[in-house]
């Protein structure tokens, strides 16, 4: 299903998500930090208000038991001098009484005969004296006026518990609050003994006040932290006062269990505070302060109690307020990240999608354009840089399916001059094979002639010893030796020409030699300039790729051939040189040979004409005739050693002819060869042709 959403649904639901995980999470934190100081600042104002109804509650008794002191000092100094009398000591004690507000009524209780010593004059004598005459004055407010009431059985443990705590410990002592009836009405009241000790700190009695536990109430109803209130509890946990419920008022205070909890973490000094369910089931802050009551180690509580929903009302009110504020932001940052996804994102993306298509259609001319630096600028110029880098492959590909199709046609060309080179070449080595069979018959001619010659020479010889031995027939036999030796010049002079046509059929097979050796060598060229061709087609097809793998492999085939072909031409070539030296030395035997045939013309047409001077000049025959002789020898050598050349030169002759046979045959098969590389030439100018047709596809 996600995998067909748009990228800009994917990318904008992301986002989004993100977006609000975040704000969400940094919403719970401001709220959980917004909660806490909401608490601190509920539970800091709750516990102000507990301080200073403390401190008040604190101070009221102090005053009273300042006052309370003095009172006791100034009557214990002037009552044992009797500079007091027990009428101006009441007078005193309603005078304080009246001084203070809180206080319903304030007594005296003196041990016997403390006062004045005068318990015993004063039995029965007034309201302020027991039975036994001890001064135990009680004053107590009616109104605006102060009424008179004695004091009685307190030398009972059991009764007025303050004097016997009092008296026991010599500290103040604050008795648990309690009702009294008053005027038929019950009066909730508490009660406060001080003692009265001299200076030496010897008990002597009590000052006792008994306080309003309405004064209390209506001082506590004064404070409302946060529409809470501030209640009173007593050492044992009972309510002192409670504006909040006035009935649970002398009632303990953990009246549930969570209460009951609490208040004995209180009472052990672990905690202070704490929450709990109220009747309507709501929680409630529950802040305690200690009061130490002054003159004595007891501990009253004063418990702020605040509603946790009216401290965390500024809480929910700002919950609410950042809750909408937050969605607010969500929609108006979801909206802003939307556009800048869609400006930023998702149109350039749509933008290169369409290009790409664009390039897969075969448009290479596409750009991008680039509006900035970050990714998409970047991506933007990568994007300029690979069309462009592919215009420039597929130009470079044209060019060089241009290039392969022209060499192609090249080398067609080529196959086709070197084609008809071979057949050049063929008929030449044709031409030479009819040359070296014409050269071995004339060769064997040469050689019958030479060894007619040698023959001749060798009677010559034969004549010329015989000459020498029957000098004294020379003259007989001048006619005779002058018609062999017309007979030996005529010899000569075939001699002559036959060694003359050897050396001509020599110079020719020289002349032919040379122009097999210049064909070899436009053959070993023309393999050389095809070995490049395909060497050069090879490197454009591996440049082409896969299209041209096909073209190299026929290149390397022509390679292979055009190698054949050179190596064939340089074994040709080798045997043309060697026929070419063996040729030469021939040729210069066969000069040598002429010149001593001309020499021997010579010598024989001096011999005929020295046959006219033979009787005159008898006496030099002999001399003459071992020239002749020597001439006659030498004539063998050289006529057996041009006898030995032709033979070589017929032998060459016939090899010449062999490997001219084998040229031709090598001739032919590049012939062959060559028309194989004009049909590959072919097959590679179609494939250039299919390439170029499929690069026509391409906008460049």
């Amino acid at each position: 299903m996600l995998r067909k959403l748009s990228l800009a649904v994917k990318f904008m639901t992301t986002a989004g998500l993100v977006v609000m995980i975040s704000l969400t999470l940094l919403l719970l934190v401001n709220l959980n930090q917004s909660m806490k100081t909401s608490m601190a600042k509920g539970e800091l104002e709750a516990e102000l208000a507990g301080k200073q109804y403390g401190s008040d509650f604190e101070k009221m008794f102090i005053r009273l038991k300042t006052s309370s002191d003095s009172l006791a000092k100034m009557m214990i100094e002037t009552g044992k001098e009797g500079d007091l009398s027990r009428e101006e000591a009441v007078s005193l004690l309603e005078k304080e009484l009246l001084s203070h507000p809180e206080v319903y009524g304030i007594g005296m209780l003196w041990e016997p005969n403390a006062f004045d010593g005068a318990d015993a004059q004063n039995v029965d004598q007034a309201a302020y004296n027991d039975a036994s005459g001890r001064f135990l004055p009680y004053l107590y407010k009616e109104g605006d006026q102060a009424k008179l009431a004695p004091l009685a059985d307190y030398g009972s443990p059991d009764e007025h518990e303050e004097y016997q705590v009092t008296k026991s410990t010599g500290k103040a002592v604050y008795l648990e609050p309690y009702t009294n009836e008053i005027g038929g009405h019950p009066v909730q009241m508490m009660t406060a003994a001080y003692p009265i000790l001299d200076a030496s700190g010897a008990f002597l009695g009590v000052i006792k006040a008994d306080v309003l536990m309405d004064y209390l109430q209506t001082a506590a109803a004064q404070y409302t932290p946060l529409g809470g209130y501030v209640a009173l509890v007593t050492e044992n946990g009972l309510y002192a006062a409670n504006p909040h419920d006035p009935e649970s008022v002398l009632q303990p205070y953990g009246d549930n269990p969570e209460k009951e909890a609490l208040w004995q973490q209180v009472k052990s000094g672990a905690m202070l505070k704490g929450y709990t369910l109220n009747s309507a089931g709501r929680e409630v802050l529950r802040l305690f302060e200690p009061v130490t009551m002054p003159g004595s180690d007891q501990v009253w509580y004063t418990q702020t109690a605040v509603d946790k929903d009216i401290i965390l009302k500024e809480f929910t009110q700002a919950r609410t307020t950042s809750i909408a504020m937050s969605v607010g932001a969500l929609v108006v940052l979801a909206a802003i990240l939307a556009l800048l996804v869609w400006r930023m994102v998702i149109l350039p993306l749509r933008l290169l999608t369409g290009k790409l298509q664009l390039m897969a259609g075969g448009d290479l001319t596409q750009k991008l354009q680039v509006r900035s630096g970050d990714e998409f600028g970047k991506m933007a110029g990568h994007f300029n840089e690979m069309t462009e880098k592919l215009r420039d492959m597929f130009r470079l590909v044209a060019d060089l399916s241009m290039s392969v199709g022209a060499t192609s046609q090249q080398l067609s060309a080529s196959a086709e001059q070197t084609g008809k080179a071979a057949e050049t070449i063929a008929g030449s080595i044709s031409r030479v094979a009819q040359g070296a069979q014409d050269q071995n018959g004339y060769a064997a001619e040469s050689s019958q002639a030479v060894s007619e010659m040698s023959m001749g020479v060798r009677r010559i010889a034969d004549s010329s010893s015989a000459i020498s031995v029957s000098a004294s027939e020379v003259t007989s036999r001048t006619k005779e030796s002058s018609v062999q030796l017309e007979r030996a010049v005529s010899d000569m002079k075939e001699l002559q020409a036959a060694t003359e046509a050897t050396a001509s059929s020599i110079v020719r097979l020289e002349e032919r030699s040379t122009a097999i050796g210049g064909m070899i060598e436009l053959i070993a060229n023309i393999s050389t300039q095809t070995n490049l061709l395909a060497l050069n087609a090879a490197i454009e097809a591996s440049r082409v790729g896969e299209h041209g793998r096909g073209f190299a492999v026929v290149a390397g085939e022509i390679r292979k051939l055009a190698d054949q072909t050179k190596q064939a031409a340089e074994q040709v070539t080798e045997l043309v040189e060697q026929v070419r030296t063996d040729t030469n030395v021939a040729a210069d035997s066969m000069a040598k040979g002429s010149k001593q045939v001309e020499r021997g013309v010579k010598s024989v047409s001096d011999s005929n004409a020295m046959l006219t001077l033979v009787l005159a000049e008898i006496s030099n025959v002999n001399d003459q005739l071992q020239e002749v002789s020597a001439a006659a020898e030498q004539m063998t050598a050289s006529t057996e050693q041009v006898s030995d050349s032709v033979v070589r030169l017929a032998d060459i002759a016939s090899e010449s002819s062999a490997e001219a046979q084998s040229v031709a045959a090598a001739s032919e098969e590049q012939l062959a060869s060559m028309e194989e590389i004009s049909a590959s030439s072919e097959a590679l100018s179609n494939m250039v042709q299919e390439l170029l047709d499929k690069l026509s596809h391409f906008k460049i």
